[in-house]
């Protein structure tokens, strides 16, 4: 036993004394991360599923197969009923974010970039920035119970590619594990893994001519045959069928492609609706950026480097939601498409590395990308706190005129439903049609399809005889008009409360 304990002392002394250089860079992309998701943590707003966890205390992901998640969460929160402990998912979100951003910089560049200076590894923090900020990650970074899970998906797609040159059964374990641990923690993931794995492999090829015949296509058929091996036994053995406002069956064979192709079509048509213009024009340049450094690093023959170069650009976007595309009814919910982030920062990565004019050339738009991301998080931040006391106001008015009705007063139970449009404070109508993401990202913080609105009615009105039920749909009634406002309409009888809000003040709405 003592020399059990001795020998893994000596292999964790081991494991920090060669890697203890990434401890900078990590403390670096933290405080860059921290400053980001500093607007969020401030709002300190129960973002959409978090407004019942706090009420309620349950945790729910097991019905999504996210076992992992539940688990740790157990753990973090020190109990199965889950309290409130905000900020300090979020603080170890952007903590796993951070070490996942430097950890793809080791894996895909090589330890050697932070051996030298700061301004040697500066640039790749820099460029790695969309990873943890991109727009999509907000919504996940904005969730105060699942941000540190939706983190560690992303981690433990990075973690298999530290193992590549271990031993074929210690890699096959690491892509095993990571797999499971990304489908049990949130699935939007899944397609990280195979990004990189073709990148590493690609990169090799590009620039050593002089590897073994077929070493790199062995490589990576390899690591596909372990990846959908897991998936399957994820699938057939810890997948619970779910089908509700997303699905993950599949559908009829026939139907497959015809399915992928549409979905994935729907998926960029949201990328392009939701960036600004300078966004999607700066991306285009750090594509651009790759395939050209991508050539010019080359060993091949150029013309050969210039097609899997842009293959490689094809195959990362592609991955970022093929495995939800593929599915029946995937979700194309923002914090589903957090994987776009992560293929912006492993294109722009390669895209600062050219060495010479090329490095210089393409820093800039890399640095402006990044820099757009970070105010766009602060906006954000502070835009999900200004809407946050938009709709406590909402909410407090309507409390105000159920208070005052004779239907309330005594003790029969109700049903409350809340539907319609409540809108957006004014701060962010305001807003320029380029924000138009906010539209999405706000949306989870209240919805017709979702009873965040009802929960916070019913949970902090004080009201003893009024419940929700999402089982119950009071639109079909014809029930009588109780208060009629500018804001909202009020129905019901002694069954039912049905909320009508009816502000039209969205981004697409004309004024």
């Amino acid at each position: 036993m003592n020399g059990m304990i001795s020998r893994l002392r000596a292999f964790f002394v081991t494991t920090w004394h060669k890697n203890k250089i990434l401890v900078k860079p990590c403390l670096v992309m933290f405080l860059i991360y921290l400053v980001g998701v500093s607007a969020i943590i401030l709002a300190n707003v129960h973002f959409a599923d978090d407004v019942a966890r706090t009420n309620f205390g349950y945790s729910g992901w097991t019905g999504f197969s996210r076992y992992t998640t539940t688990i740790l969460a157990y753990g973090m929160h020190a109990d199965g009923y889950l309290t409130n402990i905000a900020p300090l998912p979020q603080l170890i979100a952007i903590a796993i974010l951070a070490v996942s951003s430097v950890l793809m910089i080791y894996a895909v560049v090589g330890k050697s970039v932070f051996l030298g200076s700061a301004k040697k590894w500066i640039w790749y923090l820099i460029a790695v920035i969309p990873l943890g900020l991109s727009p999509y990650m907000l919504e996940c970074l904005a969730y105060q119970y699942d941000a540190p899970y939706m983190a560690l998906s992303i981690l433990f797609a990075v973690i298999p590619l530290l193992f590549s040159k271990s031993r074929r059964w210690i890699f096959a374990l690491a892509i095993f594990v990571g797999v499971i641990v990304i489908c049990t923690t949130y699935q939007a993931a899944v397609g990280i893994l195979p990004m990189l794995i073709v990148v590493v492999a690609v990169k090799k090829w590009n620039e050593n001519k002089n590897t073994r015949k077929l070493e790199n296509l062995k490589f990576v058929l390899f690591s596909a045959v372990v990846f959908v091996v897991s998936l399957l036994v994820f699938q057939k053995i810890l997948m619970k069928p779910r089908d509700s406002y997303a699905s993950n069956s599949l559908p009829e064979f026939q139907d497959l492609l015809n399915v992928f192709w549409g979905h994935l079509q729907e998926y960029f048509s949201h990328v392009i609706g939701d960036f600004k213009v300078l966004w999607l024009v700066l991306i285009a340049m750090v594509c651009v950026g790759f395939v050209v450094v991508f050539v010019m690093r080359s060993r091949r023959k150029k013309m050969v480097a210039l097609f899997a170069g842009i293959a490689v650009v094809v195959f990362v976007g592609v991955m970022s939601f093929a495995f939800y595309a593929v599915l029946d009814k995937p979700l194309f919910a923002t914090r589903a498409m957090y994987p776009f982030g992560v293929a912006i920062a492993l294109l722009a990565i390669f895209a600062v590395t050219g060495g010479g004019v090329i490095t210089y050339v393409m820093r800039i738009p890399t640095a402006i990308l990044s820099w757009c991301f970070l105010v766009f998080a602060l906006t954000f931040g502070n835009a999900l706190k200004e809407q946050d006391i938009y709709r406590s106001d909402m909410q407090n008015m309507v409390i105000s005129d159920l208070n005052e009705m004779q239907i309330m007063q005594d003790d029969h139970a109700k049903y409350i439903q809340v539907t319609g449009n409540l809108g957006y404070s004014p701060v962010i109508w305001h807003m320029p049609q380029e924000y138009k993401i906010l539209d999405r990202l706000l949306m989870p913080t209240y919805s017709e399809y979702a009873p965040w609105m009802a929960t916070k009615i019913t949970e902090q009105s004080g009201f003893r005889n009024l419940f929700y039920n999402e089982s119950v749909d009071l639109r079909d009634r014809d029930l009588p008009l109780l208060k009629e406002t500018y804001f909202y309409d009020i129905r019901g009888d002694d069954e039912g409360i049905l909320v009508l809000f009816k502000y039209p003040r969205r981004f697409d709405a004309s004024y």
